[in-house]
């Protein structure tokens, strides 16, 4: 039924092998990051698992011997997938998938007789990602695919199993915190053996998935409620000016993303804005020097605002904000490695030293 390609499948294990030093350097690159004393602060990204499904086109290349009638290689692949993002640009993914089948006619004797191969199976895969944009990454895996396939004929059946060197590449869209799609492309080389005869896979799928852990709420400050006592009259109590010691905080931001990754760092701030109305946050963004210059004054003010939103979020009127972006403008540190542009992604949040009159307790 199938046709057998063994030459591919050593061109695809050596190709599969070259890809192994590709996803080595992302790791290798995290280990860089962890050698820094900062990396709380440089690196935000938060594990997570994810479960999927997707659906699409199955192509098996060279399905039927050249004596066939008719050949159909065309059928509807499903699959349904899980796996764990450890690291920003590494992770692992299992799938199992059914890849539908593959149909051809043969005259034998006189005879036309019809002859169907079918296959399914587990993937398991590593992958790594790349963002395009706040919304945008483009993954490609590379891994090993346990298939299961059978070879029906009017008067015999035969199945067999065994191991298929597996590459795939596509793009997901990132819906909301937790949805996603994508758009992939798989290729299993030299599905089959000679007992049910081989064939080479192309997979091409539309498929959507949910990220665990990755909700977008935040906890916002409790407003406490202040009782007062109608019953039983106080003396006056004078106002006790107080002197107030500025106050800074710095949030630092994935690349090309204005999401906000430590809203509890804005606390100190939305207890002195609240408690002294009459002072003012000024919230200045920034970015790195990846992109162009106007590019990143739109990102570094989005940052600033995602900052602001958040404040009035709690209760903090708008009065009390001024935002400004200044792009990547005034550096903190030089734009040569991973870790110094993360420190540049920032916004900073000031509040000026000032005098004020500590609010009386009622």
């Amino acid at each position: 039924m199938f046709k057998l390609s063994s030459i591919g499948r050593v061109t695809f294990f050596m190709s599969t092998l070259l890809c192994l030093p590709f996803l080595g350097a992302h790791a290798a690159q995290l280990d860089d990051v962890a050698n820094e004393a900062d990396i709380e602060a440089v690196e935000q990204f938060q594990p997570y698992f994810y479960l999927g499904a997707k659906v699409g086109q199955m192509h098996y290349q060279n399905a039927c011997e050249s004596w066939s009638i008719t050949c159909d290689g065309n059928d509807v692949g499903v699959g349904a997938y899980a796996g764990y993002q450890a690291w920003q640009f590494l992770g692992f993914e299992a799938a199992y998938l059914d890849l539908g089948e593959a149909v051809a006619n043969y005259s034998e004797s006189g005879v036309t007789n019809t002859y169907t191969g079918s296959m399914k199976g587990w993937e398991f895969s590593a992958v790594t990602r790349f963002s395009l944009s706040e919304n945008l990454e483009l993954f490609a895996k590379a891994g090993s695919f346990y298939w299961d396939g059978g070879n029906r004929g009017p008067n015999s059946y035969h199945s067999d199993s065994d191991w298929a060197p597996m590459l795939g590449a596509g793009v997901e869209y990132k819906l909301s915190p937790s949805w996603s799609a994508r758009l992939e492309y798989q290729y299993v080389d030299s599905l089959g053996s000679e007992l049910i005869g081989g064939s080479n896979g192309h997979l091409t799928t539309l498929g959507i998935s949910y990220r665990f852990g990755q909700s977008s709420s935040k906890t916002q400050p409790a407003v406490a409620e202040t009782s007062l006592s109608l019953t039983e009259q106080t003396p006056p109590v004078t106002p006790k000016p107080v002197v107030l010691p500025a106050i800074t905080v710095v949030s630092l931001f994935n690349f090309d993303s204005s999401e906000l990754t430590n809203p509890d760092a804005l606390t100190p701030v939305i207890e002195r804005l609240s408690q002294f109305p009459a002072s003012i946050a000024n919230i200045k963004g920034y970015t790195d020097s990846k992109g162009s210059a106007d590019y990143n004054l739109a990102l570094s003010l989005r940052r600033a605002q995602a900052v602001a939103d958040y404040l009035i979020a709690a209760g903090i009127k708008t009065e009390q904000i001024e935002v400004h972006g200044y792009g990547e403008l005034a550096p903190v540190m030089k734009n040569d490695t991973t870790s110094h542009r993360h420190q540049n992604r920032r916004v900073i949040v000031h509040i000026q030293s000032t005098t004020s009159v500590m609010k009386p307790e009622i």
